[in-house]
């Protein structure tokens, strides 16, 4: 007869997933918090912003990048960085329309991918929901 019955097998196979589980959880809490928020902006005020480009506009917590990945195609960014968490710490794009950077900590933020390029920060830039339907972009969390 085997050591193990099927059932005590089980148990250790549960018990032992329950554990990984537990260790390789790591919570995405960016402290940022998380408002309610509907905004819907013309394509006609986002025609000077072109292909891979960037545009800062109001909303969210702090302040919303739009950026451009193509014709009708976009990406929604809160401005407050995961890292730093203040008014007075939101990223920005520069010269490279690529890339926001936090003037605080120095994170940067891929805005086409959405990934944290560098750190501190470990978390990207909280991203929002960004659809086009008609002529208007809308934007949600």
């Amino acid at each position: 007869a085997s050591m193990f019955s099927n059932t005590k097998v089980r148990k250790i196979f549960i018990k032992a997933l329950l554990i990984i589980s537990f260790i390789g959880c790591d919570k995405y809490d960016d402290g940022i918090p998380n408002i309610r928020f509907q905004k819907s902006i013309g394509l006609i005020e986002l025609a000077d912003v072109g292909h891979l480009q960037a545009a800062k506009v109001s909303g969210g917590v702090n302040g919303i990048i739009i950026f451009r990945l193509g014709d009708n195609e976009f990406k929604a960014y809160e401005r407050t960085c995961p890292y730093e968490v203040s008014p007075n710490c939101l990223a920005d794009v520069g010269d490279i329309q690529l890339i926001a950077r936090c003037p605080c900590c120095g994170s940067e933020f891929n805005l086409a991918y959405g990934d944290l390029n560098k750190g501190p920060s470990r978390w990207p830039l909280k991203q929002y929901r960004a659809v086009v339907s008609g002529q208007m972009l809308h934007i949600s969390n």
